[in-house]
């Protein structure tokens, strides 16, 4: 038993060391253990430039077309991958300003496609 566990603790070092200081040029993202009961989270920055951006604030609703039917949430950190802009109704946007454009996306965590005013993107 006590060899079983020195080998399982060699291979984790082994392993460890490998993506610590290996010689790739990959970086490992290990998770961390969790806390108080809760889940282990891991998270990364979007990807942002060319089709790829996040949304731009929480609980963003997006629309099966430009001012449609709601078909899901977006938040800061979902990510976004963009396919396309078109015009709808005209939002007024946090910062004041008005923009009538409407940006088809796909939330990169669920999944969902719709679309989203351009207030909220970038």
């Amino acid at each position: 038993m006590k060899k079983s566990l020195l080998s399982s603790m060699a291979a984790v070092m082994l392993v460890f060391g490998a993506v610590t200081y290996g010689s790739t040029a990959h970086a490992a993202v290990l998770p961390t253990p969790a806390a108080a009961g809760k889940p282990s989270v891991l998270q990364a920055a979007c990807e942002i430039g060319g089709p790829h951006t996040d949304f731009n604030g929480t609980s963003i609703h997006m629309r099966n077309r430009p001012g449609g039917n709601h078909v899901g949430w977006a938040n800061r950190g979902d990510c976004a991958y963009w396919y396309q802009t078109d015009s709808g109704p005209t939002v007024q946007c946090p910062d004041g300003s008005r923009t009538a454009a409407w940006q088809l996306v796909q939330n990169k965590r669920t999944g969902v496609v719709g679309y989203v005013s351009a207030c909220y993107l970038g």
